[in-house]
C-alpha cells in the first residue's frame, strides 16, 4: 500500500475452521481473485478484533463480512451500519463470538478510544449461519449466498467512488 491507506477496506472476519463461521474469510478470498478498483484494500483479519480496528484506521469507508447468528434463515444477507448494531440493547441479532472480541465489542472499544481513527462510514454485511461445527466446508445456504454478498460489497464500492 505504499505506506499510505487505501480509502476503502473491505474487511472478512471469522473462523475458516468452524463451517458457516468462516463465510467472511471466503468472500474475503473471492475478492482477491477480481479485479477491484485500485483505492480498495482487502484483509483478512480471521478472528482477530484489534486487526479489525487496525485495518479500519485512516480508511474512509469500512466494509465488513461476518457471519451472523439471530435464529434467521441460514444464507440470509444483512446490511447493517454500525450505529444500528451500536444501539441494539438486546442484541437480538449478534455478530458471532467465537473471535477474540466479538465486533459489536471491538466497535464500542473504538468508540470509548481516541487510538484508533475509524471510517465515519462503516457497513457491516452480515450473513446468516447455519453450522458451526468443525469443518472447512460452507453450508449450501450459505455458499449460494456469497454472490449475493459480492454484489453488495461492489456496490458500496460503487457507491464510494461515485461519492
Amino acid at each position: 500500500m505504499d505506506g499510505e491507506r487505501r480509502p476503502v477496506v473491505v474487511i472478512g472476519v471469522g473462523n475458516a475452521l468452524f463451517s458457516d463461521e468462516g463465510v467472511g474469510i471466503h468472500v474475503i478470498e473471492a475478492l482477491k481473485r477480481m479485479d477491484l478498483p485500485p483505492y480498495v484494500d482487502v484483509v483478512d483479519c480471521d478472528t482477530n478484533g484489534l486487526a479489525v480496528l487496525e485495518s479500519l484506521d485512516g480508511a474512509q469507508k469500512g466494509i465488513i463480512i461476518d457471519a451472523v447468528s439471530s435464529g434467521g434463515l441460514p444464507g440470509t444477507v444483512y446490511r447493517l451500519t454500525v450505529e444500528g448494531l451500536l444501539g441494539m440493547e438486546d442484541r437480538l441479532l449478534k455478530l458471532v463470538s467465537l473471535h477474540q472480541l466479538d465486533l459489536i465489542a471491538t466497535l464500542k472499544l473504538a468508540q470509548l478510544t481516541d487510538v484508533y481513527r475509524l471510517p465515519e462510514d462503516i457497513v457491516i454485511i452480515g450473513i446468516e449461519a447455519k453450522s458451526f461445527a468443525t469443518g472447512l466446508e460452507l453450508t449450501e445456504e450459505v455458499r449460494k449466498a456469497i454472490p449475493k454478498v459480492i454484489d453488495l460489497i461492489l456496490k458500496e464500492i460503487e457507491a464510494y467512488g461515485q461519492g
